[in-house]
């Protein structure tokens, strides 16, 4: 099975996806944040990017990255992303679907008087220059991930990472997939 948690920055998938691998037997955090870092590392001289998601080379080795980590560990993956942009998110679970057909896409909402008072609670967390490229996306991810298509929607504004890890689980046992 691949669980793959979408949604805003701050809206609480980092903290969901790891409170689900500590409840769900079997399971493994995957952040594609990490391929996407090394690979920017590696491409940085010869390529000039804002977002590592418009990488070319990205989104295959996101699929690969999870192709071989299911080979090797068999285990669950539970997957935080930001994927706003639909024509990446289909190439993505499209891949994903290709390696375990078990793939649940659930998409964690919220309005965005959240999730920037989220961004300003934790702001020791980021730079200045990351805050700001943050903040420039936020209205973007909102209207996507409002959008029609993001599969299993679940807003996060009045609920605790544990709630909505509960949520998750109940739609998964209740899934006929």
């Amino acid at each position: 099975m691949i669980i793959l948690i979408n949604g805003s920055f701050a809206c609480g998938k980092s903290t969901t996806a790891q409170l689900l691998v500590e409840r769900l037997y079997h399971s493994m955090l995957y952040d594609p944040e990490l391929v996407g870092a090394s690979l920017a590392a590696i491409v940085k001289p010869v390529e000039t990017f804002s977002d590592f998601q418009d990488l070319t080379a990205w989104r295959p080795l996101v699929i690969e990255t999870a192709r071989v980590l299911k080979q090797v560990y068999g285990r669950t993956l539970i997957i935080p992303i930001a994927l706003w942009h639909r024509p990446y998110l289909e190439e993505i679970t499209t891949g994903l679907r290709q390696l375990d057909p078990n793939l649940y896409h659930f998409c964690l909402t919220a309005r965005k008087e959240t999730l920037l008072n989220r961004l300003a609670q934790r702001q020791h967390e980021h730079t200045e220059q990351a805050l700001a490229w943050i903040q420039e996306r936020i209205d973007r991810c909102v209207l996507a991930f409002d959008a029609p298509g993001f599969d299993v929607q679940i807003p996060t504004d009045d609920k605790q990472p544990a709630e909505i890890v509960t949520e998750i689980l109940t739609h998964i046992n209740n899934s006929p997939l």
